[in-house]
């Protein structure tokens, strides 16, 4: 089972955590790191050096809100030093709730990608249509 870290701007990440527990319930092996004002670059890579030496063998995915944000890119320069380490960027629920459901499927580097297409396809439009009001009401459904 790989090692998720949820990081982002503010309350990003513990509001994630307050929504997951509400939607399925507390998680294990899953972390949440805000990024909040006063907080250094520094103070922020240490907390994630933290909670990577557990997880290494299985490997870490940080799930970020902001590609080129500070989380990003701070996980991106850990990720230079220490092999196993992934780092997406632009998240949302759906793509966290597809990391939970693959981790246990194998490998990290095999479904990274199954991850990144959950996020993608479970955005989507609402296209209006016209309804059909021609309802035949004798039987009262």
């Amino acid at each position: 089972m790989f090692k998720i870290i949820v990081s982002g701007h503010g309350e990003f990440a513990t509001s994630i955590e307050k929504t997951l527990e509400y939607i399925i319930g507390k998680q294990e092996n899953i972390e949440y790191i805000n990024f909040n004002n006063g907080m250094g670059t520094k103070d922020l890579e240490e907390r994630f050096i933290q909670c990577i030496p557990q997880a290494h063998n299985e490997g870490v995915i940080f799930l970020t809100d902001l590609a080129g944000g500070t989380p990003f890119s701070t996980a991106v320069t850990l990720s230079q030093n220490i092999d196993g380490i992934y780092v997406l960027g632009g998240i949302n629920l759906p793509t966290i709730l597809a990391a939970l459901e693959y981790r246990d499927e194998g490998n990290l580097e095999d479904v990274v990608d199954d991850i990144i297409n959950h996020g993608k396809e479970s955005l989507v439009t609402f296209q209006k249509q016209e309804l059909n009001n021609d309802l035949d009401n004798n039987d009262g459904i």
